[in-house]
């Protein structure tokens, strides 16, 4: 059991199921106090800074949901995020204000080389009028789950056994 609401586990457990996805995390980010300068601090590294970039940082009553996930380096794992790519693309012409994108650090680092090991994948959902609750954002999550789900099962795509 995790520490997870159970709208953003079933997710988490949808992602995980599909062939050559290793582990997945995620987080909630309040958007609104988030400026061009905070962007440019390295804990900040992980937010999607083209979009931020573009509004000139986070909007009123605006969170982040943020997935993390990686991947093993199969063929399975390509075709797995071939099919998010085309699920998170599909959901945004949609109207759902989400995005897939990669994540890596720095190749060198003063404790040495890194590349090639910190390739990771962020699914970024943003969700605006959060007030006092993240109930509205948990019931978006959970239509996503089931429309994943859906189309896991419609196109056949390769799951875990």
């Amino acid at each position: 059991m995790s520490n997870y609401p159970i709208d953003i586990e079933n997710f988490h457990n949808t992602i995980l199921k599909l062939r050559g996805i290793t582990s997945i995390e995620s987080g909630v980010e309040n958007l609104e106090e988030v400026n061009t300068e905070l962007l440019k601090i390295s804990q900040f590294s992980h937010l999607p800074h083209t979009c931020l970039l573009r509004t000139k940082g986070g909007l009123k009553n605006e969170v982040l949901m943020q997935f993390e996930f990686k991947i093993d380096n199969s063929i399975e794992s390509f075709n797995s995020i071939e099919f998010l790519a085309w699920f998170v693309r599909d959901s945004s012409r949609g109207g759902t204000k989400i995005q897939l994108r990669p994540f890596a650090l720095p190749p060198v680092t003063p404790n040495g080389r890194q590349l090639g090991t910190t390739l990771r994948f962020h699914i970024d959902l943003f969700i605006d009028d959060i007030n006092e609750t993240l109930e509205p954002a948990f019931k978006v999550i959970n239509e996503l789950n089931e429309s994943l789900n859906l189309f896991i099962n419609l196109y056949n795509i390769p799951i875990k056994s």
